[in-house]
């Protein structure tokens, strides 16, 4: 094989170049606050690390096994960098996202290699896309989520095991795999079964498969005492699980609901395959990644509307969803840059253009090489039917889809020329709708998540509280005990890892309501609020907490040792 020459060489350096740009901006403007939404829960582990003498009296931290060990190790040392904890950890969220960028550039042009203007633009419709919409498919389940999470992580390992897969790169894809279950042990039970099956479908041998599996069953050993000794869910643990705790990511009814969008990105990944003529081999490997998935999401979510399997939804086979959704978006955007991008027949079969083979072969067929128009007839409209099926499913604004629909319309309608200017210009517009429209909350900043009136008390709390004070805070007040640095009586945020410790974390939710049963956690949040002073001070008193929060307008007896527009606090004792 011949080394490549100085022009390529150049080339690629402008295409990474440029990719480095759109990842950093992308990656500014797609940043949460610190202590955002799932940090509250699993920055808990680090923080305690890092600073033992916190949430001494927190039954969650101090009592419940650690969600994700390996995760929390290595993030310890970033509050052994920045004590506070905003500046580190949104450094580590902008290098994860930033990296996870380029993995999805190196799966992109695997399948749409970046020749010049048009390859590029196939990973900045795809990166846009997914950040608008966070790559949501089946359960809610996602693929950015805009700031530092061990789900982070898993995505970056999963996005670059695709890539490694589909180049037939498998010690790379298997090292990646390994990584990611080590830092998130759900991915890595899903992640075994879902890529060996799309390794087989690319009808890899022996030595290829050992290579992607070994990587991942020396990190099963590792977890494999632990996961072995966790109780199974009782009956009451997985009516918590489906009913109280999380039904959008459990309940098969909601499951069954994201079906036809998987479906219709499935048909067009499937109506997308035949326009990419040049890395087929790749293009089908990253098919039968994305039907592994489709088939896996689809069939596990009808199983656990049985009852008997019903303890199945654990898993959360449903993680595996966004991943296959990809796998057709990047077909889709390949075989747009391949016919945007299409060489002449002559061009194609090796004759210099002007030359008299050329004009030969043109005399014979001087048209692009470009699908026939049925074909891209049908792939625009499978296309279309997606976007739209996905648009509902999200409740993206219908403008953002019709314009999604008139771009690709437009690449697979319109001759070549015309072709390469629609490509450009759908991604220049989709770059442009991720920095309007991208979940992003306040972008890049150092201040933490929370209104005003939440972080002044997380501040006083901090500062003039003990460190092992217990409060008993608002179940939905889920940011205080990240940012206070102080124990709570429990939140909803919050469940225990283990299956069996979901029934005592429910107990405690219910008599902080003083109820014996509830429905539902917005039940519980909203029951808080309805307490009565006496109940209120019975709850304290049960827990042994020294601290109640309660809404400004609520009044207990006694002055409140702390108050401001929002919240206010008492003594218990």
């Amino acid at each position: 094989m011949e080394p490549p020459s100085a022009g390529t060489r150049r080339r690629r350096v402008i295409a990474w170049l440029a990719m480095a740009a759109t990842a950093a901006v992308l990656t500014v403007a797609f940043t949460a606050p610190y202590g955002s939404l799932n940090q509250q829960t699993y920055l808990l582990d680090p923080l305690h690390r890092a600073m033992p003498e916190l949430f001494r009296r927190d039954w969650f931290v101090g009592e419940t096994p650690p969600y994700l060990p390996v995760f929390g190790w290595l993030a310890q040392w970033l509050y052994a960098i920045d004590p506070e904890g905003p500046v580190a950890v949104l450094a580590a969220n902008f290098a994860v996202t930033f990296a996870t960028y380029a993995a999805l550039y190196w799966l992109v042009t695997a399948v749409a290699p970046a020749r010049g203007r048009v390859g590029f633009a196939g990973f900045v419709i795809v990166a846009s896309f997914v950040t608008v919409t966070m790559g949501r498919a089946m359960g809610g389940n996602y693929l950015l989520a805009g700031y530092l999470q061990p789900l982070s992580l898993a995505t970056l390992g999963w996005i670059a095991a695709m890539a490694a897969l589909v180049r037939g790169r498998y010690r790379g894809c298997g090292a990646a795999l390994a990584l990611s279950g080590l830092l998130h042990v759900n991915y890595l039970v899903l992640g075994i079964g879902l890529f060996t099956l799309a390794a087989l479908a690319r009808r890899a041998g022996r030595r290829e498969l050992a290579w992607l599996l070994v990587p991942q069953l020396v990190v099963l050993a590792v977890f494999l005492p632990d996961l072995v000794a966790a109780a199974g869910p009782s009956e009451q643990a997985v009516r918590i699980l489906v009913d109280f705790h999380a039904p959008g990511h459990y309940r098969a009814g909601r499951l069954i609901s994201w079906i036809p969008p998987l479906a219709g990105w499935q048909l067009a990944g499937l109506a997308a395959l035949p326009l990419v003529d040049d890395a087929r081999r790749e293009a089908r490997a990253l098919w039968w990644f994305s039907l592994a998935a489709f088939a896996v999401s689809v069939a596990t979510a009808l199983l656990v509307r049985l009852p008997a399997l019903e303890p199945l939804t654990q898993v959360r086979w449903s993680r595996i969803a966004p991943f296959g959704q990809l796998a057709c978006q990047v077909l889709v955007v390949a075989a747009l840059v391949r016919q945007a991008s299409a060489p002449t027949r002559a061009t194609a079969r090796g004759s210099a253009p002007g030359s008299p083979a050329a004009r030969s072969d043109a005399a014979q067929s001087a048209i692009p090489l470009r699908a026939s128009l049925a074909r891209r007839a049908w792939a625009a409209a499978a296309i279309a039917a997606a976007l739209l099926l996905n648009g509902r499913s999200l409740h993206t604004p219908w403008s953002v889809t019709m314009i999604a629909v008139a771009g690709v319309a437009a690449v697979l309608a319109v001759p070549q020329r015309p072709a390469r200017w629609a490509a450009a210009a759908l991604a220049a517009v989709a770059l442009a709708v991720a920095l309007w429209a991208s979940p992003r909350g306040a972008g890049m900043t150092t201040v933490p998540d929370g209104s005003p009136g939440e972080r002044a008390l997380e501040d006083w709390a901090r500062t003039s509280t003990p460190t092992d004070a217990l409060f008993a805070a608002p179940p939905d007040l889920y940011g205080f005990r990240l940012l206070a640095r102080r124990a709570v009586i429990a939140d909803t945020k919050s469940p225990p890892l283990q299956p069996a410790l979901l029934v005592p974390w429910y107990r405690r939710l219910c008599a902080m309501v003083d109820r014996p049963d509830v429905p539902t956690h917005e039940a519980v949040e909203q029951l808080w609020y309805q307490l009565a002073p006496d109940q209120l001070a019975r709850v304290a008193r049960a827990f042994d907490a020294d601290y109640i929060i309660v809404a400004a307008n609520t009044h207990l007896p006694g002055a409140p040792v702390y108050a401001n527009a929002e919240l206010a606090v008492y003594r218990a004792r």
